[in-house]
């Protein structure tokens, strides 16, 4: 009987202990998140050149690494001096490895004009998400990775001197598994017999680099108070016990309406 009776409270105990972790773990106790933001550096930037009505190159424009300069250049002439259509994009890249984990809340690309060379007041710069590998220090037109055809923001440039910022959440909180991410940039507008230029900082320059500025939730498991777990296994050994003696009380009840009386009978 005593046996079945630290049995049953074992028992009983392990099934509570079970239900007040689970009812935590539902309800978020022991478990606290908490918003950070974060600037994340660009780890590479480069851009690339062609002539798009020459594809014999003669300038060597799309065999030319520009990685090495302080600036990004989103350029364009069209048709100015000759028939050329000279076109530049720029590229962008950054390591989300220091953000896996954690659930983005909002993510903004920022790069800082320098100087605008613009026909018009101001003029649109879009990012498409770059979906191929580049490395900043070799990549040409000729190497360049693949990128949406569609851009998913776009930044009104209308001086030097200030940061134009895209809204790049999505794609940030898609690309955390693989760990980076990477940007095209390009004037959203290109007029005939016409040329505009928009310079960016590259990252070869620290204190104006491209950049995201983050915003993150983090969640972690907290411990605790350890009277809490006190208070719930001294909750727990009361209910084992009087369930326990119920049950050994209910089996003792059963046992003496079984027992047959061997008693002699009385003469």
């Amino acid at each position: 009987m005593r046996k079945i009776f630290l049995a049953t409270s074992l028992v009983l105990m392990l099934l509570v202990t079970s239900v007040m972790v689970t009812s935590c773990s539902f309800l978020g106790i022991g478990a606290s998140g908490t918003t950070q933001s974060v600037v994340v550096p660009a780890t590479g930037s480069a851009y690339v050149v062609t002539d798009a009505n020459n594809s014999s190159d003669p300038q060597k424009l799309q065999t030319t690494n520009f990685s090495t300069q302080d600036f990004i250049n989103i350029w364009y002439q069209w048709d100015v001096s000759a028939t050329e259509k000279d076109i530049s994009v720029g590229l962008v890249k950054f390591d989300l490895s220091s953000l896996k984990g954690k659930t983005i809340k909002s993510a903004t690309l920022q790069m800082y004009v320098t100087s605008d060379t613009l026909s018009q007041a101001a003029r649109l710069v879009d990012i498409s998400l770059v979906t191929g590998t580049w490395d900043a220090s070799k990549v040409t037109y000729k190497t360049k990775p693949t990128w949406a055809t569609n851009s998913i923001a776009s930044s009104v440039v209308y001086g030097a001197g200030i940061w134009s910022s895209w809204d790049v959440s999505g794609s940030v909180a898609s690309a955390i598994k693989s760990g980076t991410v990477s940007y095209a940039a390009g004037l959203d507008t290109m007029e005939d017999k016409s040329q505009e230029q928009v310079l960016y900082a590259s990252d070869n320059v620290a204190a104006a680099a491209p950049r995201l500025l983050v915003t993150y939730t983090s969640t972690t498991n907290a411990i605790l108070p350890w009277w809490v777990w006190v208070a719930g296994i001294v909750v727990i050994a009361i209910i084992a016990f009087f369930v326990g003696g119920m049950i050994m009380r209910r089996n003792a009840v059963k046992k003496e309406l079984v027992t047959p009386n061997f008693d002699e009978p009385k003469k």
